[in-house]
């Protein structure tokens, strides 16, 4: 890929790696850009809204719920609606791309764990959960393109309570 028009405007935080056809680069440096710089202070207010979120809406999945209790979180994250939704997706990002490592990893240790684990048929299945787990890091890596090498970073540092925290945002919403 070319060198960016940008590339000597003050957002070297995106190098450009790339040098082939990949046009998803060029996308990710691009929503770099819109996107605000992600430190330690806006991570804690998105958790606050998710927290916040979580224990607002209760038992109760209708839509009015849903939309006080979103309310009533992002309030509580004290943050405008455009940081929280593009922190919001960022998060999903991220917690997404860890949880499915995860699930596959552990799927790795019981194909490996399993007894007659020599057969082709398991070692083919083995081979393809592996390359989907290699997947998965590339895509959690590339998410350092598109959010910032910093941003990734924090986020892999707090990855086991954004787990928990995605893992049970998931669980209210894709309920009914």
């Amino acid at each position: 890929m070319a060198p960016s028009l940008f590339d000597d405007h003050g957002y070297q935080d995106v190098p450009n790696r790339e040098s082939g056809i990949n046009l998803s680069a060029a996308d990710d440096r691009t929503l770099r850009m819109a996107m605000p710089p992600v430190d330690g202070a806006l991570l804690d207010a998105l958790v606050r809204y998710q927290e916040a979120f979580l224990a607002h809406v209760g038992s109760d999945r209708g839509a009015e719920n849903l939309a006080r209790a979103h309310a009533l979180a992002q309030t509580a994250s004290g943050l405008e609606a455009r940081a929280l939704e593009q922190g919001i997706a960022m998060l999903r990002a991220f917690g997404g791309r860890r949880w499915t490592a995860r699930k596959l990893d552990d799927k790795l240790r019981q194909l490996e764990a399993a007894p007659g684990a020599s057969e082709a048929s398991a070692e083919d299945l083995r081979t393809r959960v592996r390359d989907e787990l290699g997947k998965q890091e590339r895509e959690t890596v590339a998410l350092g393109r598109r959010y910032g090498e910093a941003a990734l970073a924090l986020l892999r540092e707090r990855e086991a309570s954004l787990l928990d925290l995605h893992t049970r945002m998931t669980g209210l919403l894709s309920q009914g």
